[in-house]
């Protein structure tokens, strides 16, 4: 989860939009939330003014015996109304006076939640917010989330009110979470389907870029989609059909001269066995073979980079074991130090001839040949170790180099042209692989292969 969510390309892009959305409802909040508070705080202190004056008109309009019946139908459930001798010039009296009126409603609220709030004061309400007959004073309550008023009535007796609604929301309402929750759904829908239109033609240039670069045969990509995308697929197609027609070029070149070389050089060595004298008729007859050999060395190596073989999936364990037994009953001194099956794609033919190479190399420069495999949680390493005199460290990448042959161990006598490890490198590395060499103490040499398994 955490490799999908952080690296592919749609939990990205989904994370960076619900990232964006959450930031943008903090800037929400922190812009507006205020505004939007004191909205709501104005149109409550409105409502209650206003239905306050109109029981104040109505309780100056009706006969005394009617005023208990007026404020009981004024009553409700958060404001409460009642009559009084003095005005309430105490805010600390007043608040007492309002709490238990507050607790003979249908629901009356907790004692804890009204508790008692010191230094607030009566302020005196112009006429444009009050709409009443006499002067009224406004009382801020903001722990009760409410308001009082006094206003004196017509027949002298003062009209108390108060407003309070303690715990209720200041925050959204939960219908705002809800929007908010199907909106962020909505989003990340739209954005993996987006995401999976641009990411699916990537994957496929993905693993056709890995297939190419192990060397297989790949068929040419979809040109479809975005423009940016189909570019990228034309781009690619365009490349891989030049690759193809270079190494193309490049085999039918070698076998031309290998065939064009291989008439005069049996033509040579037709006539250098007339040559009278024994010594140098010997010498141009090995020149001679040599060349030849070389010549078709050369043509092996170009070949190499001309994808002709299948891929499919083999035991790499199997064909390591199957091959160590085919040069032990040649002869060879090879041992196989076996592992788990591990089912691999590749070139069968060709990754056996690179291991038959290797194999050959650590029998006849150090004696004998130990292969044995790591496994990785990424790659497949395979040894090859031999009891040689081994390498000098700065010389051992020359030795990949086509044709370079190190005169301290691997002279003309020995036999060869010096082709053996760079074939072998080359279809390693048309594997996604590489091969490295490493000395042994107290001697021999290491010969590694190393296979990617993703």
């Amino acid at each position: 989860m955490k490799r999908f969510w952080m690296r592919s390309l749609t939990g990205q892009w989904v994370t960076l939009v619900l990232l964006a959305l959450a930031v943008s409802q903090l800037l929400f909040f922190a812009i507006y939330r205020g505004d939007q508070m004191r909205t709501v705080f104005l149109l409550r202190r409105d409502e209650f003014l206003s239905r306050a004056a109109s029981v104040s008109r109505l309780l100056d309009s009706a006969e005394p015996n009617l005023h208990p019946g007026i404020l009981n139908a004024a009553n409700t459930v958060a404001v409460r109304y009642w009559l009084g001798e003095k005005p309430a010039n105490d805010p600390i009296e007043w608040e007492k006076a309002a709490r238990e009126s507050l607790m003979e409603s249908s629901r009356p609220p907790r004692l804890e939640d009204l508790p008692v709030i010191e230094g607030v004061k009566w302020e005196e309400l112009t006429t444009e917010e009050w709409k009443g007959e006499s002067q009224a004073h406004l009382l801020h309550l903001p722990d009760w989330n409410g308001f009082g008023l006094t206003t004196k009535t017509k027949e002298g007796s003062w009209l108390h009110a108060v407003y309070a609604k303690p715990g209720a929301p200041v925050g959204p309402p939960g219908s705002y979470y809800v929007s908010m929750v199907i909106t962020a759904v909505a989003i990340c829908f739209v954005t993996a389907l987006v995401a999976r239109r641009v990411g699916r033609p990537l994957g496929r240039l993905s693993d056709a870029a890995e297939k190419l670069g192990r060397g297989e045969e790949t068929p040419p990509l979809p040109e479809e989609g975005a423009d940016d995308v189909r570019r990228t697929a034309v781009a690619f197609n365009r490349m891989q059909s030049r690759l193809k027609l270079y190494v193309e070029d490049r085999t039918r070149m070698m076998a031309a001269i290998s065939h064009d070389l291989r008439t005069p050089i049996t033509s040579l060595r037709l006539q250098a066995e007339f040559v009278s004298d024994a010594e140098t008729r010997d010498k141009l007859v090995t020149t001679l073979d040599e060349m030849k050999e070389i010549t078709e060395a050369s043509l092996a190596f170009a070949r190499e980079d001309a994808v002709l073989e299948a891929t499919r999936n083999v035991d790499v364990m199997a064909l390591l074991e199957s091959l160590c037994e085919d040069l032990s009953q040649l002869g060879w001194e090879v041992r196989f130090t076996g592992g788990e099956a591990l089912a691999w794609r590749c070139r069968p033919d060709s990754l056996r001839r690179a291991l038959r190479n290797l194999i050959e190399n650590a029998v006849r420069y150090g004696g004998a040949a130990a292969v044995s495999s790591e496994r990785g949680s990424s790659e497949l390493k395979i040894h090859i170790d031999d009891e040689g005199p081994g390498i000098p460290a700065a010389e051992q990448e020359k030795v990949f180099i086509p044709f370079v042959r190190l005169e301290s161990s691997r002279n003309r006598s020995t036999g060869g042209t010096g082709l053996g490890l760079a074939i072998a490198r080359t279809i390693v590395r048309n594997h996604g692989g590489d091969i490295s060499l490493q000395n042994r103490s107290p001697k021999g040499l290491r010969a590694t292969i190393r296979l990617p398994l993703d």
